[in-house]
């Protein structure tokens, strides 16, 4: 099984594999108005999964997870068998991560950051404390040194765009689609279940993101996406928790391997629709027992 799937999952016939990158995180400190909360999480790394790893992971047990295979493979009938276009592979999404009910939000950084607010003079924001971003125009806030951007209890990766929408402040997260991927696969699945099963995911994942940035779901909202479930799960990076001051990583390195390994593959056009499972009903009570 693996090896059929491997087929549909690998690159074309006599391609490089450069675009197999290795994933790695942050690992600079964020300060707080009143606390340091260092990301201590060690930074984390990936190889491309090779044929080679798949035959031998399933060659020790064969039997595991037999159910889950077969509706992989009937997923992995739809996988195209070219990669994406350069340009698609290199998209851009704006993904909503934050509203809130005033005419501002407040950020902080992980490394020294440029804040371009339009009509105004580009401007420095440091980490150490919180900066308060008024939403009546659009500022955008760039770190370097692969800095992250808090908001709220999250760290994301990108630039973070402040400003204001239908009566609103929002936040935007602005990121490169296989990054958006790092964060996603993890929160909507367990980083432990089966290596086929996360990079099936990985593929779902980027096909609704493409096509919902193409199909403008949002209408003429300043964003692609929204960070929940109407759209997909985004949480970014990290977050940080005040009770025990500590700052827990929400990507991993098993769905980190399968985003790289997928790397330009989504589904066929023209597909519609993607999974769901059906539940003994009376374990909920909406959805006549499907999620």
């Amino acid at each position: 099984m693996s090896k059929f799937l491997a087929q549909f999952f690998s690159p074309p016939p006599n391609s490089n594999q450069s675009h197999l990158r290795s994933f790695r995180s942050s690992n600079s400190s964020l300060h707080s108005a009143t606390n340091s909360h260092p990301l201590n999480a060690d930074p984390m790394s990936c190889r491309p999964i090779s044929h080679t790893w798949l035959k031998s992971n399933q060659k020790s047990n064969p039997k595991s997870h037999h159910w889950l295979k077969l509706g992989l493979a009937a997923l992995a009938i739809l996988i195209v068998s070219l990669s994406l276009p350069a340009p698609v592979m290199a998209l851009m999404l704006r993904v909503l991560v934050r509203e809130e009910n005033t005419s501002q939000i407040s950020v902080a950084v992980t490394q020294p950051s440029l804040l371009q607010t339009a009509g105004q003079p580009n401007r420095r924001i440091d980490p150490g404390r919180w900066h308060t971003i008024p939403a009546t125009t659009t500022n955008r806030i760039t770190p370097t040194n692969n800095g992250l951007v808090q908001v709220g209890t999250n760290l994301y990766p990108g630039e973070i765009e402040i400003l204001p929408w239908q009566s609103r402040a929002i936040a935007v997260n602005i990121l490169p689609l296989e990054e958006y991927l790092r964060s996603v696969v993890p929160s909507e699945m367990p980083a432990s279940w089966h290596m086929d099963a996360l990079m099936a995911q990985a593929v779902a994942a980027r096909s609704y993101a493409i096509n919902t940035q193409q199909q403008r779901k949002w209408g003429d909202a300043p964003y692609d996406l929204v960070s929940d479930t109407r759209d997909q799960v985004y949480k970014g990076f990290y977050r940080y928790d005040p009770q025990t001051r500590q700052t827990l990583p929400l990507i991993h390195v098993r769905s980190d391997q399968a985003v790289a390994s997928t790397t330009g593959y989504m589904l066929r056009s023209g597909f519609k629709g993607y999974y769901r499972a059906r539940l003994p009903r009376n374990w909920i009570t909406w959805g006549n027992g499907y999620m």
